[in-house]
């Protein structure tokens, strides 16, 4: 079974990545649709495959205005921050790399709202980490041959440009993704840890796919106009046959395949193996989609990238490593 859930985690996740990409060099401007399309296919899926449960729904013993509502505010924001950094010149070789920056967030926000301190073995991998991201985002952002043929004030004008909204996306998305992990650690602190309500509310029934649905009325013209292009798009041509159908839709409902399989799939791993060898998966994951944005979808990749990318790996196995017992409060420390 473990070789299973491993090979299914690797194909869905890396599949994930790819139809994203696939989406993102077709139609740059859907990912507000891409994001919807996900939440309603694994809200839906999560209904399907759990309605038997709602004939002996309990009371629950986490409130869900005080507590679940802040959780599922993030869990939007954080994934629709995601998304839509791909549309502000953000390749996906550099999402998938600033993803990792959540252990470093993590730390900074441990030590700032919790006062914890951290063993020099996690400092040192978070400085790993940090180091990997700068280089890969600089070796990205400002490549060789463009630097040395634009004057000073293009040069400069990257900071006032999509990218730097990207970025920016990019770095709320980590913050925010490292602070629903210390928010939902003080739930489980103040209202007890309730593991089946939580597998219900966050996991199993993806209770917060469900309830972020409605706010994707904000964006509501921005997908109309997605749906709209996508309608209109090139039909998929397969061995010569034209489908009824376009290509950028066929992405889509393979995406949200992907998606489901692959949260399906990490979730029943971490409950097969530890921490590090999920972890390992995950960096394999990563990696190898690395690999293939960088051949089939010909994103520039250096030596600043290969040495970043290094670095980010190395240091978010060395995180894992660590005694979960390290990071204790700072008052314990002295």
């Amino acid at each position: 079974m473990m070789k299973c859930v491993v090979g299914s985690v690797l194909t869905a996740c890396v599949g994930c990545m790819v139809t994203v990409e696939a989406i993102t060099k077709l139609s740059p401007n859907c990912m507000n649709l891409l994001t919807c399309s996900t939440f309603l296919f694994i809200s839906f899926i999560g209904f399907l495959k759990q309605s038997q449960y709602f004939k002996h729904l309990p009371r629950n013993k986490i409130p869900l205005i005080r507590g679940y509502l802040r959780v599922v505010i993030l869990f939007f924001v954080i994934n629709v921050a995601n998304n839509l950094s791909l549309q502000y010149d953000i390749s996906v070789p550099l999402l998938i790399i600033f993803r990792s920056g959540t252990l470093l967030a993590n730390i900074i926000l441990g030590y700032c709202l919790r006062s914890r301190a951290y063993s020099w073995k996690k400092l040192l991998s978070v400085l790993l980490i940090t180091a990997g991201v700068v280089l890969f985002t600089f070796a990205d952002k400002f490549p060789k041959h463009t630097v040395k043929h634009v004057d000073a004030e293009h040069r400069h004008s990257w900071f006032i440009s999509g990218s730097s909204t990207g970025i920016l996306l990019l770095f709320l998305a980590v913050f925010l993704s490292a602070y629903l992990g210390i928010y939902q650690e003080d739930l489980y602190r103040t209202y007890g840890n309730h593991y089946e309500e939580a597998m219900f509310f966050v996991v199993r029934l993806t209770y917060l796919h469900v309830l972020s649905l409605p706010g994707f009325v904000l964006f509501y013209s921005d997908i109309r106009q997605a749906v709209s292009h996508f309608n209109s798009s090139d039909f998929l041509r397969i061995l010569g046959l034209q489908l009824p159908i376009s290509s950028l839709w066929i992405y889509l409902i393979l995406n949200c395949l992907f998606q489901w399989i692959c949260v399906k799939n990490v979730y029943t791993l971490t409950s097969l193996t530890t921490s590090l060898n999920v972890t390992v998966v995950v960096t394999l994951r990563k990696f190898l989609s690395m690999i293939i944005s960088v051949v089939a979808f010909k994103n520039p990749f250096t030596i600043l990238h290969f040495i970043g990318t290094v670095f980010v790996l190395l240091g978010s196995v060395v995180y894992t490593t660590c005694d979960l017992r390290s990071a204790i409060p700072r008052s314990k420390m002295e």
